[in-house]
């Protein structure tokens, strides 16, 4: 008999424009009830307004797919999703002249903007085209190599309840279902590029080393998430399918790197979702062949969420007992870059918590028939969506679909990495650890949100702390009047100094100090790291004492007698803030 096997699974991930929307366009199988929406719907909506429907009435269960499917089979131009009814609100009328208006609480919060008067379509089975379908595959990045992940699978808080008077005596009389909460983790990962560095942080506005001279721009604002966008400019014939380009802002900021994937008479269809919202006449430039990539990680006050997908086959591949998860919402809280001698450079999503999740396990032998009573979809369990399947060829770069996406590249080596503290580079650093905290609190709100789910409505950020410990063999001695910060005891003057070096000048007080960290991996293909993110990538300049531009500094360096040799100190240090910046040529960064 075939089992499930950990090694037959794999995890994936996308970035949602707003929290809960898992991104991923899906035709379905069209049947039944037919109506518009009734007015425009940003991403991350988690309800909709519909006008009459034209020719059966949609009942609590029914999938809907909204959004308009046009054109032939490798095009449409706008973007689509398939949701879950929860809950209607209003009365409904058959026909095809406008009516009442009916409410309609999604499953989940939609991915994509949606205009006025977009299609609303009841949906019976994943089906619709299969190319297009193939290609709107969007939870395809790998965070990196990874051997154990804690899916977050719904925790339940049922607890055992007493009424006075009963027979219970000293027992619980009835056990009632209280909030769920959704966390999970995956530790340990092996950096392969930094797709999975920016999600505890903030940003990534990537820029080519080098784009074609061309004239081209953005004909109309685009959307954060947006799959389509219309060019126009002079040289817009020159842009094609399999394309790279980038979008940037006229005045350089919010730079990004998309694929092309069709050209539909300058409207392109991208390979993944815009991370950034794009004023119209934004710039549009054609990527030059050959060109390498700067990517470079900021902090942000609101942290973009993902959606994580979780295929497990069978040890007998059989695909009809695929089992598949896919948790929405997902905010990086903790996270953790680490290293030590002679391993790799490793990363941690020590905590994420989500917001909900969705499964293909349609139904269960002991649930009765009125959970979803009447819906087209015989399906009659909690959170059971309909939903793409990411299979080993949909992994890595969205769109690509060519079993490219696993692991090609050479691992970050401790051994490539140099480490600068206080502008010196330490040569017998042993190990360290970066640890990012966002603060996140999952919030409860009282409101409707669905058949059996009780998890959280939002997650919120709190205050951001980071922090950083290293163990550090020392340098050679001096003498212990030198003032040379290579000598073997400047660790523990700097200890001792609190980041305040005196004088009068501002640059001269509690400044703390500078860290940087560059692991090389050929060239044109390395990750820096600066400490405080208020420097030159690289080139890290000398704090100061003015409000937010402190660097770091040590609570704790003791200076134990052990067995090690060299001497060795573990040193603990805090610090507000930092910048991350990688050159690799990996061009779409989620």
């Amino acid at each position: 008999m075939a089992v499930y096997r950990s090694d037959q699974a794999q995890l994936t991930f996308a970035v949602e424009a707003a929290q809960g929307g898992d991104p991923e366009m899906m035709e379905g199988t069209a049947s039944g009830g037919t109506a518009l929406l009734n007015a425009a719907f940003e991403a991350g909506s988690r309800s909709v307004t519909i006008d009459t429907i034209a020719t059966a009435a949609l009942v609590v269960g029914d999938f809907i797919r909204i959004g308009t499917v046009a054109g032939t089979a490798a095009n449409t131009v706008i973007e689509h999703e398939v949701r879950r009814i929860e809950s209607l609100d209003g009365t409904q009328q058959v026909g095809t002249s406008p009516g009442n208006t009916i409410t309609v609480l999604l499953d989940r919060p939609t991915a994509f903007y949606h205009a006025d008067n977009e299609e609303v379509k009841e949906v019976t089975a994943v089906g619709g085209d299969a190319t297009r379908n193939d290609r709107d595959k969007y939870a395809t990045f790998v965070p990196g190599v990874y051997e154990t992940v804690d899916t977050p699978d719904p925790q339940m808080s049922i607890e055992g309840r007493r009424f006075l008077g009963t027979a219970s005596k000293r027992n619980w009389s009835v056990a009632y279902p209280g909030q769920q909460t959704l966390a999970g983790s995956v530790g340990g990962m092996i950096l392969l590029n930094g797709w999975p560095l920016r999600f505890p942080i903030g940003t990534v506005t990537t820029t080519p080393s080098s784009v074609e001279s061309d004239t081209i721009l953005l004909n109309g604002a685009a959307k954060k998430g947006d799959i389509f966008i219309t060019c126009d400019g002079g040289d817009v014939g020159n842009l094609a399918a399999a394309d790279y380009i980038q979008i940037i802002e006229a005045d350089g900021t919010k730079s990004e790197v998309r694929k092309i994937i069709t050209d539909i008479s300058d409207t392109f269809k991208l390979n993944a979702p815009l991370q950034y919202a794009h004023a119209d006449n934004a710039v549009i430039n054609e990527v030059s062949s050959g060109a390498y990539y700067t990517h470079v990680i900021e902090e942000a006050v609101d942290l973009d969420t993902v959606s994580w997908h979780v295929h497990m086959k069978d040890s007998g591949e059989t695909t009809a007992n695929n089992f598949d998860r896919r948790y929405v919402g997902g905010m990086i809280g903790s996270s953790t870059i680490s290293a030590e001698e002679g391993g790799l450079v490793t990363m941690s999503w020590d905590g994420v918590n989500f917001l909900d999740m969705m499964h293909n396990q349609t139904t269960q032998t002991t649930v009765s028939t009125n959970l979803y009573n009447g819906a087209s979809v015989s399906a009659n369990m909690p959170r059971y969506a309909l939903m793409q399947a990411i299979d080993t060829d949909d992994v890595g770069e969205p769109g690509k679909n060519d079993n490219t996406g696993f692991p090609t590249t050479e691992p970050y080596y401790f051994s490539n990495g140099v480490i600068k503290f206080y502008g010196q580079e330490v040569a017998r650093l042993r190990s360290f650890s970066l640890s990012i905290s966002n603060g996140e609190e999952p919030r409860y709100y009282i409101g409707q949100q669905g058949n059996r789910k009780r998890g959280p409505y939002e997650i919120r950020e709190g205050a951001r702390e980071y922090s950083l410990t290293a163990s550090l063999a020392l340098p050679d001695s001096v003498a212990a009047s030198s003032s040379s910060q290579a000598g073997a005891l400047e660790l523990f003057k700097q200890l001792l100094l609190e980041g305040h070096y005196g004088g009068t000048t501002a640059a001269a007080a509690r400044a703390g100090f500078t860290v940087t960290m560059t692991f090389q991996r050929g060239t044109n293909d390395k990750i820096t790291i600066d400490i405080p993110g208020s420097s030159t990538a690289g080139t890290p300049t000398a704090g100061t004492a003015k409000l937010n531009e402190q660097g770091v500094f040590i609570n704790s360096a003791p200076h134990t007698l052990g067995t090690d040799n060299p001497f060795q100190v573990d040193a603990d240090m805090i610090f507000r803030s930092l910048k991350i910046t990688i050159e690799d040529s990996v061009p779409v960064y989620p």
